[in-house]
C-alpha cells in the first residue's frame, strides 16, 4: 500500500524526466548509429585535433597534450626525440601511403616524422607560421597549408621545400582548408575564391569566387563548397566540368569547423562544426537530379556527443566515423540495432510488447500506444494513458491493455470496451501479465491480487491449487493444451481452464531463480530466467542451464524464428543460436555456443528491461523489437551489420630488461637478457573489447596461446637463439587475420653458454688428459727405463765377475796345464790329447768371452740400423740368402736396455728363418715414428705350423715365448702372423718415449743411410 503511494507521488515527476534520458535528442539520421566518447575522464587526452589512419590500423592524433596513437582501448603517446622538443606540441598531421607519420609543430613551425619507431625533426627552415593542414600529393608529395593572413601553401618534394604564394597564383587573403582531387589535381578554399593547381603545373589558377568556406570531395570526385549558406558541388563528375545546378544549397549552416568535410563510404556529408556539433547529410550526391534542398541533421552534446566544439572528421577503413572535439574523441558506426525517433518516452517499467497474430507489434509507452504494421513504423493508436501495464491478444484479434484502474479493449482502429478492474483490484496493485486461454477467457496477475479471470462478463479468483499460501502469481502464458501457465513464487505451474486442478513444471526449491519470460512457438513453451532455458513439451519439461549463474546469465526475452533459430536477450547483449545447436543442448543439459552475439557497439544502448514480461517480440515482417530501459528498439535480423574486414595486428614493442624498443622488425638482444615483455595490438575499431588476440613464440611455445583481454607477452631466461614471434588476432565478428605480425629477435649467447664454452672445456679436459697421459708415461717410462738400467748394471756386474774371476782362473789353468804339458808329456799321443783338451778350453773361454761380451752388450750399437746390419751379416742362412733393411723415418738412438732387448728378438726372428722357414727372401723394416718405434721381420718361406701360432711355442722350443717375453719386459707389443706357404711376418712396436734414447743420433751420411737400405746376401 505504501509503495503504491509512493509511486503515485513519484512517477509524474520521474515522467517529466523522462524525455532529457531518452533518445528525443536524436535526430532520426542519427538513430542507425551507435556512439561512442572517449574523454579526459576515460584516459583521452584533450583536446584532439587532427586525425589519421596509418596502414597498420593506429588512430594516430594531434592532441593538446602530444602526439597519440589509439588501438581502441589504450592512448599510447609518442614524443619527439630531443630535449628541446618536448613542450613543442602538434599541430597537422599526415599519415602517407608508406606509413610514415608528419606533423607540424605548433611553436617552432618545424616538421617531424615517425618513422622506424622514432618521431624525428626534419632538417631545413621552419615554416613561415602555423600549419593548419597537410595533405599527400598523387606522387607522394607533401603539401603543407599554412595560417598566413595571405593564402601560402609548401610543398616538400625530392627532399626539397617549395613555397606557393600570391606570386604562384594563389589569392592574397587567408584560407582555410585544402585536398588533393583523385584527378591529383591540389584545391584550396580561401576567404575570396578557390584556387586549383592543375596535375603537373607550377602555377595556381583561381578557378572561382566563393564565401568563405571549405572544400570536401564525393565518392564519384566531385569538389563540394560548405559555407554559411549551405553546402553545393563546385564541379562536376571527377572534378572536372560544370556542377548539377541546385534550386538552393543543401542545409548545413553554422560556423563551420575549419577541417575537411567528409563524404562517407555510403555518400553521406559529415560537416563538423565551431559550436553545434556534428551534422550529417543523407547522400546528398543522389538527390543532385531532384534539385537538392535537404537539410542536415545534428548530433551534438545533448545526445552524448564529447563537445559540440569540433576540430576533424574521420572515417577508417572499417568505416566507422571519427569526431576530435576540444573534449575528446568520439565515434559513430552504423548500428544493427536502430532506434526510431516516435518512440521517445519507454514507460517506467519498461515498454510493453505483443506480438499480434496479424503481424503487428504493438508498443505501450508511458502516455502512447503503438502499432507497427509489417514493414511499417511506429503509428499512436492511444494517447495520453498513463503507463500501460500489460497487453494481450484476444482470441478475435482485439487488444486487451491492462491499466491501473481498468482494462482497455482495442479493436478495429478504436477503443470498444472498458473493463473495470475487480474491487479487490485497487489502482496500487499492478498488473503483472495476463493471457488468454484456448476457451477465450481473459486471465489476469496482479500483485497482491492473486490470480484473476474474466468470463462472461464476470471476474472470478482463482484461488491456489491446493490451497497454498505461497501462491502469488506473476508472468503468464496460455498452456496448449488448455489453461494457463503461471509462475507462482519459486515455481511455474499448469492450471486448466476450470482453476481446479494445476501440475508443477519447474520448481525452484525457495531459490532467487526465477522465470522471467515465456514464449511459445507451436505445441511448445519456453521458460527462461536466471537458471538458464527450460522447453515445456506435453509433459516433458527439459533444461539448459546457465552456467555459470550471474546476472550477467539472466535470459530477459526470447523469439524463435521460422528456421528455429532462438533469439535471446541478456542483461548486456543479445545472441542467436541455431536450433540445430538448441536440439543439441537439450539433450545434453549444457548451453550452446552464441553464432551471433550483438553488444554496444551493434546498437544496444543499454540493457533489456528486466521489468518487461516479453522485453523481445518478432513481427510479421521479421524485425525483432526489443524494449531496453531507454526505448524500445529494433533489429532486422536478415540485415546484420557485419565486420568483414580482418584486423590489423602490430607489434608495438619489445621491452628487453627494462629497455623498450618501439616498433621493432628485427632486433638483436644483449646477452644476458633475462626478461622480455612484447606489446601488441589487434586494431579493429567497431568493437575492441570484442576482438581476439593469439600469440605464438616460434622455438619456445608448443602451441598458440590466447591471452583473453591482456596484450602483452611475457618471457624470462630464454636460452639463448633466433626467435620468431606471432600474432594473429580476429575482429569482433570473428574474422581472422592469420597472416598478422612478425616479430624476429636473437639472443645471443653469453661466454659461458656459446658454443666454443663446451668446446674450449672439451679441449680444457682432452688437454688434462693429455698431460696426465703423458705424465702417467713419463713415469711408466722411467720405471722401465729404471729396471733396464738396473739390469744392465747387474748385467755388467755379473760380466765383470764372470771376466774377473773364472775366465782369469780357467785361463791361467790352461796356461799352467800347458806348461805341464810340454814339460811331462814326452809321449806324442798324449800330447796331442793335451793339446785337443786346451784347445776345447780356449773354446770355452771364447764362449765364456762371447757370453759376457752380451752381457754387457755391444759397445755403441744403440744404433738400430748398426744392430740390425751387424745381426743380418751374423746369422748364419744355409743357403745363403737375400736380406733387405728397409728404414722408414729419421733413425733415432735407442735406450741400451731396449736395443739389447731388441737385437735378441730381432736375432731370434732371423735364427728361426734360418732354420726353418726355408726362405729365399727376409725382409727387416724398421719404422722410427714420433710416436712409436716398429720394426716388422719377414720371409717368403713355409710359414709357422698353426698349432705353433696358437700354442704360442713349439713344444721343448722356448724361441717364440722367449720374444714374447723380452718384449713384454721393455713394453713393446709384438704380433706374429703366418699363412702356409706364405711365411711369417713378426711386428714389434713400443712406444717412443720408451724406446728412444733422449738424445738423437748425429744426422748419418748420405752412404751410411744408402748402406742401412742396401741388401746383404749371405
Amino acid at each position: 500500500m505504501a509503495t503504491m503511494w509512493l509511486l503515485r507521488i513519484l512517477l509524474p515527476a520521474f515522467l517529466t524526466t523522462l524525455p532529457l534520458v531518452s533518445f528525443a535528442g536524436a535526430p532520426r539520421s542519427f538513430a542507425r548509429y551507435s556512439h561512442q566518447h572517449w574523454t579526459e575522464g576515460g584516459g583521452a587526452p584533450a583536446p584532439v585535433g587532427a586525425m589519421a589512419q596509418g596502414p597498420d590500423g593506429f588512430l594516430w592524433l594531434a592532441t593538446g597534450e602530444g602526439l597519440f596513437r589509439f588501438d581502441g582501448t589504450r592512448f599510447e603517446r609518442i614524443e619527439v626525440e630531443g630535449s628541446g622538443q618536448k613542450n613543442d606540441l602538434p599541430g597537422a598531421l599526415l599519415v602517407t601511403k608508406s606509413g610514415d607519420v608528419w606533423i607540424s609543430l605548433e611553436t617552432s613551425h618545424r616538421f617531424a616524422v615517425y618513422r622506424q619507431g622514432a618521431l624525428r625533426v626534419l632538417d631545413g627552415p621552419p615554416a613561415s607560421s602555423r600549419i593548419v593542414e597537410m595533405v599527400e600529393g598523387a606522387h607522394g608529395e607533401i603539401w603543407a597549408l599554412t595560417a598566413n593572413f595571405s593564402a601560402e601553401a609548401l610543398r616538400f618534394r625530392d627532399g626539397q621545400w617549395k613555397t606557393f604564394n600570391a606570386a604562384d597564383g594563389l589569392p592574397s587573403d587567408s584560407s582555410s582548408n585544402m585536398l588533393v582531387a583523385a584527378d591529383g589535381a591540389v584545391w584550396i578554399a580561401c576567404s575570396d575564391g578557390i584556387a586549383r593547381l592543375a596535375p603537373g603545373a607550377e602555377r595556381f589558377a583561381i578557378y572561382r569566387k566563393a564565401p568563405y568556406g571549405v572544400l570536401s570531395q564525393d565518392r564519384e570526385g566531385r569538389i563540394w563548397l560548405s559555407e554559411s549558406h549551405g553546402s553545393y558541388p563546385i564541379t562536376g563528375l571527377g572534378g572536372r566540368g560544370t556542377p548539377v545546378s541546385l534550386r538552393t544549397p543543401y542545409r548545413t549552416g553554422g560556423a563551420l569547423s575549419p577541417g575537411t568535410p567528409l563524404f562517407d563510404r555510403e555518400g553521406n556529408l559529415w560537416i563538423g562544426t565551431r559550436y553545434g556539433g556534428v551534422q550529417r547529410l543523407s547522400t546528398p550526391a543522389a538527390t543532385l537530379e531532384s534539385g537538392g534542398g535537404g537539410a542536415a541533421e545534428s548530433f551534438t552534446s545533448r545526445g552524448g556527443l564529447s563537445s559540440d566544439v569540433t576540430n576533424q572528421l574521420l572515417e577508417d577503413r572499417e568505416g566507422n566515423i571519427w569526431v576530435s572535439t576540444d573534449r575528446g574523441l568520439d565515434k559513430f558506426r552504423s548500428a544493427t540495432l536502430n532506434a526510431d525517433p516516435e518512440l521517445e518516452l519507454p514507460a517506467i517499467f519498461g515498454d510493453k510488447l505483443l506480438d499480434a497474430s496479424d503481424g503487428s507489434v504493438y508498443i505501450g509507452e508511458a502516455h502512447t500506444i503503438f502499432r507497427v504494421r509489417p514493414g511499417g513504423t511506429p503509428e499512436p493508436i492511444l494517447r495520453n494513458v498513463i503507463e500501460p501495464q500489460s497487453m494481450c491478444e484476444a482470441p478475435d484479434g482485439a487488444i486487451w491493455i491492462g491499466f491501473a484502474t481498468r482494462i482497455v479493449v482495442w479493436a478495429n482502429g478504436g477503443i470498444r470496451q472498458m473493463i473495470e478492474r475487480p474491487d479487490q483490484a485497487a489502482s496500487h496493485k499492478v498488473i503483472y501479465d495476463c493471457a488468454f486461454d484456448a476457451a477465450g477467457d481473459f486471465w489476469m496477475s496482479a500483485s497482491g491480487g492473486g490470480l484473476r479471470r474474466y468470463r462472461d462478463g464476470q471476474w472470478e479468483t482463482i484461488l491456489a491449487p491446493g490451497d497454498r499460501s505461497d501462491f502469488y502469481p506473476t508472468t503468464m502464458i496460455a498452456a496448449p493444451s488448455g489453461g494457463v501457465i503461471v509462475q507462482t513464487g519459486d515455481r511455474l505451474v499448469w492450471i486448466d481452464s476450470a482453476g481446479r486442478r494445476s501440475s508443477t513444471y519447474l520448481d525452484f526449491g525457495g531459490s532467487e531463480l526465477a522465470v522471467l519470460t515465456l514464449y511459445a512457438a507451436g505445441e511448445d513453451v519456453y521458460a527462461a530466467g536466471a537458471f538458464g532455458l527450460s522447453r515445456i513439451r506435453g509433459a516433458q519439461v527439459e533444461t539448459i542451464r546457465a552456467d555459470p549463474v550471474s546476472p550477467g546469465s539472466r535470459i530477459n526475452g526470447i523469439v524463435q524464428t521460422p528456421e528455429g533459430d532462438a533469439w535471446l536477450a541478456y542483461p548486456r547483449s543479445l545472441v542467436r543460436l541455431r536450433s540445430g545447436d538448441i536440439e543439441h543442448a537439450f539433450r545434453d543439459g549444457t548451453f550452446p555456443t552464441p553464432t551471433l552475439t550483438l553488444g554496444f557497439s551493434e546498437g544496444l544502448r543499454s540493457r533489456p528491461h528486466s521489468h518487461s514480461q516479453r522485453s523481445m517480440v518478432r513481427g510479421g515482417d521479421g524485425r525483432l523489437w526489443i524494449a531496453t530501459e531507454t526505448g524500445t528498439l529494433w533489429m532486422d535480423p536478415s540485415h546484420i551489420v557485419r565486420n568483414t574486414l580482418p584486423p590489423g595486428i602490430a607489434i608495438k614493442s619489445i621491452t628487453a630488461d627494462s629497455r623498450a624498443h618501439r616498433d621493432p622488425k628485427t632486433l638483436k638482444l644483449g646477452a644476458d637478457t633475462a626478461n622480455i615483455e612484447i606489446d601488441f595490438s589487434v586494431l579493429s575499431f567497431a568493437d575492441p573489447g570484442r576482438v581476439r588476440a593469439k600469440y605464438m613464440l616460434e622455438g619456445f611455445d608448443r602451441d598458440w596461446v590466447d591471452p583473453g583481454t591482456r596484450r602483452q607477452a611475457f618471457y624470462t631466461n630464454l636460452p639463448p637463439g633466433k626467435y620468431r614471434f606471432r600474432v594473429i588476432g580476429a575482429n569482433n565478428d570473428g574474422i581472422w587475420n592469420r597472416s598478422g605480425a612478425i616479430l624476429d629477435f636473437e639472443i645471443p649467447p653469453t661466454f659461458f653458454q656459446s658454443t666454443w664454452f663446451p668446446v674450449l672445456c672439451a679441449v680444457l679436459v682432452l688437454f688434462l688428459f693429455w698431460v696426465t697421459y703423458q705424465v702417467r708415461v713419463t713415469q711408466i717410462t722411467r720405471h722401465i727405463h729404471g729396471r733396464l738400467d738396473e739390469r744392465a748394471k747387474e748385467r755388467e756386474r755379473i760380466a765383470r765377475e764372470l771376466h774377473d774371476t773364472l775366465l782369469q782362473g780357467v785361463q791361467g789353468l790352461m796356461l799352467r796345464f800347458q806348461a805341464v804339458a810340454e814339460r811331462t808329456t814326452h809321449d806324442e799321443k798324449w800330447r796331442e790329447q793335451f793339446e785337443a783338451a786346451l784347445a776345447t778350453a780356449d773354446d770355452v773361454v771364447i764362449e765364456a768371452r762371447n757370453r759376457v761380451r752380451d752381457l754387457r752388450g755391444v759397445e755403441g750399437t744403440n744404433d738400430l740400423c748398426a744392430i740390425i746390419e751387424h745381426l743380418a751379416a751374423d746369422v748364419p742362412f744355409d743357403p745363403p740368402i737375400p736380406v733387405r733393411i728397409v728404414v722408414e723415418g729419421r733413425p733415432q738412438l735407442l735406450h741400451p736396455s731396449v736395443a739389447e732387448e731388441i737385437k735378441r728378438i730381432v736375432r731370434e726372428a732371423l735364427f728361426n728363418i734360418a732354420h726353418h722357414a726355408q726362405a729365399s727372401f727376409a725382409e727387416v723394416a724398421i719404422g722410427f715414428e714420433s710416436r712409436h718405434l716398429a720394426i716388422r721381420v719377414r720371409d717368403d718361406g713355409i710359414g709357422i705350423p698353426g698349432d705353433v701360432l696358437v700354442l704360442g711355442h713349439k713344444d721343448g722350443h722356448f724361441g717364440m715365448l722367449g720374444m714374447r717375453e723380452r718384449a713384454e719386459k721393455i713394453g713393446a707389443n709384438i704380433m706374429i702372423s703366418s699363412s702356409p706357404g706364405a711365411g711369417a711376418d713378426i711386428t714389434l712396436t713400443m712406444p717412443a718415449k720408451l724406446a728412444f734414447a733422449k738424445r738423437r743420433p748425429p744426422r748419418r751420411s748420405w752412404l751410411s743411410h744408402f748402406m742401412c737400405r742396401s741388401s746383404i746376401d749371405e
